[in-house]
């Protein structure tokens, strides 16, 4: 496991170039690559699961069919969807931006977390935690 204080993010192609924009621009403590500016564009989720493993980032997406279901906990760096009802991109750009500032984003390395407007959900490989999100 890579030690930095930025934490190390792959942009998936569910995730809209506005919405990108926005996590691009919400800290400087976030090294952001985005999928579509990539030459494994238009990969399919076990390929983007891969260049996360990799590149040591962890995926964001909004599909929550890329969970620990689908891809088991601890065989990649993590993933984290933006869920919810509302889908405007800046919506989940702030539930991201909330995410960021809560103190808790180191929980979400070799997890996955579901960040939706009121709480993250993060299933670990021996337990699920759930946080308010404020």
């Amino acid at each position: 496991m890579r030690l930095t204080t930025n934490l190390r993010l792959l942009l998936d192609e569910a995730i809209t170039n506005v919405l990108a924009d926005e996590i691009k621009r919400s800290s400087s403590a976030i090294n952001v690559e985005y999928i579509r500016d990539l030459p494994i564009k238009g990969a399919k989720d076990p390929g983007v699961i891969a260049y996360a493993k990799q590149t040591d980032r962890i995926v964001v997406t909004t599909e929550s069919g890329m969970n620990h279901k689908t891809f088991p906990i601890c065989t990649h760096p993590g993933i984290i969807v933006l869920c919810g009802r509302r889908r405007h991109e800046s919506f989940h750009a702030g539930v991201f931006q909330r995410f960021l500032l809560s103190g808790n984003r180191k929980l979400a390395r070799e997890a996955v977390t579901f960040l939706s407007e009121r709480e993250m959900r993060i299933q670990t490989h021996a337990d699920e935690i759930t946080l308010r999100l404020e």
